[in-house]
């Protein structure tokens, strides 16, 4: 029997509708992420790739609309529940790395704080002193040194570096089964690009289904095992990251990859 992707989109269309225009952010998309892998969704900016994210999570702010079809997400459709049953999912079952972590996390809230908040949703019943030894190890596990002083810290105290690694640490805690990482190195100096490239490898090898948004082909040929190019709101290309390098259908899909080689 063939294995079941952990999330599967089928036909997710999300617009915005503008008093000139309505634009086609997300078109008709569908793909599948496995567990284990990584699955890149690659395009331009514009082309409709964080506007995806966000509609997985229904976090589409107004003008913006998801219009139309299916998230599933270990067999359960996200577009038939709650907002109330989502806040149950968000975090524990699928967990995200936004673009911006420094924004995504409360300026007012320390570190210990966000990382408590997750415990008491996703996993009640722990004690002060158990919950402790988890927020040291999972800052660790992340890289981040110091861990008692990071945990003291408020976000706009800590490196961009440092709040993707919190981000990433939240999902851990959550023990998420689906990770999105929204261009997770943008902006980022080389050696904490690499650092959280290597926990996304890390991740993976330990089970986890991860979604890499990125505009960097570098990055993906390097990371991804399985490719999705977006452009224009639509699926242009899909495959294998060595199918949709060697032999890419879409001349965008060229395009992107001359820029590299």
């Amino acid at each position: 029997m063939a294995e079941q992707p952990v999330l599967s989109i089928r036909n997710l269309k999300t617009y915005f509708y503008l008093e000139e225009q309505i634009v086609k952010a997300v078109d008709g998309v569908s793909l599948d992420v496995y567990k284990g892998r990584i699955t890149a969704l690659v395009g331009g900016s514009g082309s409709g790739k964080s506007v995806m994210s966000l509609s997985i999570f229904n976090l589409v702010d107004q003008p913006g609309k998801i219009i139309g079809g299916e998230i599933w997400l270990n067999g359960v459709n996200l577009r038939t529940l709650s907002e109330k049953q989502l806040l149950k999912i968000r975090g524990k079952e699928i967990a995200m790395i936004f673009q911006d972590p420094t924004s995504s996390l409360n300026p007012v809230l320390k570190v210990k704080k966000h990382l408590a908040e997750v415990i008491r949703t996703h996993q009640k019943g722990i004690g002060k002193k158990e919950a402790l030894r988890m927020f040291r190890d999972v800052l660790s596990r992340v890289g981040l040194k110091n861990t008692d002083q990071i945990l003291e810290s408020y976000p706009f105290e800590l490196s961009g570096g440092m709040c993707q690694r919190v981000m990433v640490a939240m999902g851990l805690l959550a023990q998420a089964h689906v990770l999105i990482a929204d261009e997770p190195t943008s902006s980022l100096d080389l050696t904490t690009q690499a650092a959280i490239l290597e926990e996304l490898t890390r991740l993976k090898k330990e089970g986890m289904a991860i979604v890499l948004i990125t505009h960097d082909l570098g990055v993906v040929a390097q990371m991804a095992d399985d490719v999705y190019v977006i452009k224009d709101g639509k699926i242009v290309d899909s495959g294998t990251v060595y199918q949709v390098f060697e032999a890419p259908k879409h001349d965008y899909t060229r395009s992107l990859l001359e820029a590299i080689f």
